[in-house]
Order: structure tokens, then C-alpha cells, then sequence
């Protein structure tokens, strides 16, 4: 007895030591410097800038440009005509001859269809138009992939934290078997409890190597869409804080994110754009006017011919219909957006809510992670003492890491939401002015 009271001493301390130890791998790790764990700005406005879509619609929204140029200088142009034709006369002369001859003439005509009543200005309105939807396109193509780069950033640091917390899982199962081999050749325990460790530890190294799979394949998709962006060292989850949110209700943030919706913009621009375009499709009623003037020579420069050309279409009934048409479009574009509105405003009284459930949701399982922290505690005591068995350990141990594990699930949501919502109200990753 006295053998197994001296080896209870040291043991007690190393196992204080361990506990310790294991408790400080917890996710709940003391205050960061940082105050949050994105990425460098600069790295982030680089990918997003040069991400595919953001180009394209950068192309398009130069496209959008010169086609508002187009539409200013009006669909018509000079047109110059040259004709030339042979004059050929027979006149009889006083003595009953013929007189036979042949003339070289020729017509040169410049004409040009002028746009009548705000046709040129209603072009301009329409070419406008266009640039600011394609800007705000440009503007939702960076903001989506800033939501993307986000998605990923944070599946990745979900999955390296669970890698850090299993890494020292292991270390603390490899000194717990250590102990448990000691245990059993001083006699204090059945070598049943050093078998059960064993295997507790050997399933630890393999759902080590299981989670360094998965944070290699979310650190893959982050490398190939995002390269070098995951080499940011030692980034890791902060704990959501309530002041990482809005201060203002529910209500007013909804009102700020349906504001700023990209969505809802284009939808209103595009609705602008099919409404302008129909006042310029029934602008066209009204014919344009072709004027030109022109200059002859007729009989082989003996004659010199100068006048002034007008034609004007007699508009039928295709022009009624395209302006039926494009009127019906208009309504649709009209109906469209307030869909459209209805929707944005939907999803964003759900992002609010989502964020806030998030935030209730990690503070909820951080609890129970603590509880269950404080049960594994009083269970390694116990065994300490001789009150409780190894398999009591095991078992207290697995249900910390449960809840340790949902921790960092929670918190990695929780993060992500509220980091989400600040895109999404314009406060963070602004690159809509590039």
C-alpha cells in the first residue's frame, strides 16, 4: 500500500498536468490579438479583382460603355451616292438628217436620316441606362465572389481548428496510456484499462488523420480558386462576440440589407433600362426623315443639275406591334423587380435572424462544452482515487470531445454569419469602386 500511495502522488500531479493540458487544447483559447481571422485585405482584393466572373463582367461593363457611345451617335450616317448613266438622242435636223449622239452623265448624292423630336436624347437615356447596370453587375460579381472566398476561407479554418484540436488529443492519449502501462505494472489497475486506452488512442490518430484529409481538401479548393491565400500564418476561429453584430433591431438591418442588395438593384435598373428602351420603341412611330442633296451633270456637262432629296417611311403596322411588345416587356421588367424585392427583403430579414441564431446557438454549445469539461474533470479525479475505472474515463472524455467538436462547428458558423452580415451591409471587403 505504501508503494501504491507513493506512486499516486506523482501520478496525481502528472495527471493535474495533463487535464491541464487538455483543457488549454479547447477551443476556447485566451484573447487574440487579432480582431478577426480574415485573411490580408490586399491578398483578398487581389484574388476577388482577378476571380473570372469579375472580369467578365468587367468586359461587359465596357461593352455597355461603348454600345452607350453607339447609341449617342445615333443609329444613322451619311450616305453618298454616285450614279452614272448613258444618254443616247436622235434628232432629226431641218435637211432630214439624223443626228445621233451619245452623253456621259453622271449624279453624286449625299443623304443622311435625322432623328426627330427627343429621339437622340431618349438614345442617351437608354445608353445610360445600360452603363449603370452593367456597374452594379460588376458590383454583384465582386460581392459574390467575396461571399465565395468567404465560404471557403471559413470551411478551412473549421477544419484546421478540429486538425489543432485532435492534434492534441493525440499527445494527451499518448501520455495517458504511458500512465495507464504504469498503472497496471504498479498494480493499481487491471490491464483491461491499459488495453481501453490503447484503443482510445488509436482511434484518436484516426480521426486525426481523418480531419487532416479534410483540411487538406479545404485548404486544395482554397489554393487552386484563391493561390497562395492560405499561407496567412497563425490565423485561427476568434469566439463570436455580440458586438461583432449591428447594434441597431432587427428591422432596420433588414431595411439596410434589402437597400444594398445588388439583386434588387439590377432588378430596378433593369427595369429602367426595358422601360426606356419602349419610350425609344415608340419614338418610332414617328418616321425618321432621310435629307440629302445632290448634284448632276447631264449631257455631257451642258446641263448642271442641283437639288435637295427627302424621303420618309409610312410607318405600318410592325411599328404598332414592336411597341406593343416593348411595352408588355416593360410591365414585365416592373413585375419582376417587385418579385425580386419581395424576395431580397425575405432573405434578408433571414440573414439577421440566421446571424443571431448562430451567435445563440455557439453561446449555447460553448456552455455545454464547459459542462462537460467540468464533468471530465471530477471523472479523472475520481480515477484517481480509485472511485471511478477506466472505461469512465473514456467515456467522459469522449463526450467532452463531442461537444468540443461541436464548438468549433458552432463557432465557425457563428463567425461566418456574423462576418457574412458585414459584407452584406457593404462594411467589410469594399471593392465596388475598383
Amino acid at each position: 500500500m505504501r508503494h501504491s500511495s507513493s506512486m499516486k502522488h506523482p501520478f496525481s500531479k502528472t495527471l493535474l498536468a495533463l487535464l491541464m493540458a487538455l483543457c488549454g487544447a479547447s477551443p476556447l483559447l485566451a484573447a487574440q490579438a487579432q480582431t478577426d481571422e480574415l485573411p490580408p485585405a490586399d491578398q483578398v482584393r487581389q484574388h476577388i479583382l482577378a476571380h473570372p466572373e469579375v472580369r467578365a463582367a468587367a468586359a461587359a461593363l465596357q461593352a455597355d460603355q461603348a454600345d452607350a457611345d453607339r447609341l449617342k451617335a445615333g443609329p444613322h450616317e451619311f450616305t453618298v451616292r454616285l450614279a452614272g448613266q448613258q444618254r443616247h438622242t436622235s434628232d432629226t435636223l431641218s435637211d432630214g438628217l439624223i443626228d445621233r449622239r451619245r452623253y456621259t452623265e453622271t449624279q453624286l448624292t449625299l443623304e443622311r436620316t435625322l432623328r426627330t423630336g427627343n429621339k437622340a436624347r431618349q438614345d442617351s437615356i437608354v445608353g445610360e441606362a445600360g452603363v449603370r447596370l452593367a456597374q452594379v453587375r460588376r458590383a454583384d460579381a465582386i460581392h459574390e465572389a467575396s461571399r465565395s472566398l468567404l465560404r471557403s476561407w471559413f470551411d478551412w479554418l473549421r477544419e484546421r481548428a478540429t486538425v489543432n484540436l485532435w492534434q492534441e488529443q493525440e499527445k494527451d492519449q499518448a501520455e495517458l496510456t504511458r500512465h495507464a502501462e504504469r498503472r497496471v505494472k504498479a498494480g493499481d489497475a487491471a490491464r483491461t484499462e491499459w488495453r481501453l486506452q490503447e484503443a482510445s488512442a488509436a482511434q484518436t490518430h484516426a480521426n486525426l488523420i481523418s480531419a487532416q484529409a479534410r483540411e487538406a481538401m479545404a485548404k486544395a479548393v482554397l489554393d487552386t480558386q484563391y493561390p497562395g491565400l492560405s499561407a496567412a500564418a497563425n490565423i485561427e476561429l476568434v469566439q463570436p462576440q455580440q458586438r461583432d453584430y449591428p447594434a441597431d433591431t432587427g428591422p432596420v438591418v433588414t431595411q439596410w440589407l434589402t437597400e444594398r442588395s445588388h439583386e434588387w438593384r439590377m432588378a430596378r435598373l433593369h427595369a429602367e433600362l426595358i422601360g426606356a428602351r419602349a419610350e425609344r420603341i415608340s419614338q418610332d412611330r414617328s418616321a425618321d426623315p432621310t435629307v440629302g442633296i445632290y448634284a448632276a451633270s447631264e449631257r455631257g456637262g451642258a446641263e448642271r443639275v442641283m437639288g435637295i432629296s427627302l424621303s420618309l417611311p409610312l410607318a405600318g403596322e410592325a411599328r404598332s406591334a414592336a411597341e406593343r411588345q416593348a411595352l408588355a416587356q416593360r410591365t414585365e421588367a416592373e413585375q419582376q423587380a417587385e418579385a425580386i424585392h419581395q424576395k431580397v427583403l425575405t432573405e434578408a430579414s433571414t440573414a439577421w435572424l440566421t446571424a443571431q441564431s448562430a451567435l445563440t446557438a455557439w453561446q449555447s454549445q460553448e456552455q455545454a462544452r464547459q459542462r462537460h469539461e467540468q464533468v471530465f474533470k471530477t471523472v479523472v479525479r475520481a480515477w484517481e482515487l480509485g472511485e471511478y475505472s477506466q472505461s469512465d474515463v473514456l467515456l467522459a472524455r469522449r463526450q467532452f470531445m463531442e461537444t468540443a467538436l461541436a464548438e468549433i462547428n458552432a463557432r465557425a458558423e457563428a463567425r461566418h454569419a456574423a462576418l457574412r452580415l458585414k459584407l452584406d451591409l457593404h462594411e467589410t471587403w469594399e471593392f465596388d469602386d475598383e
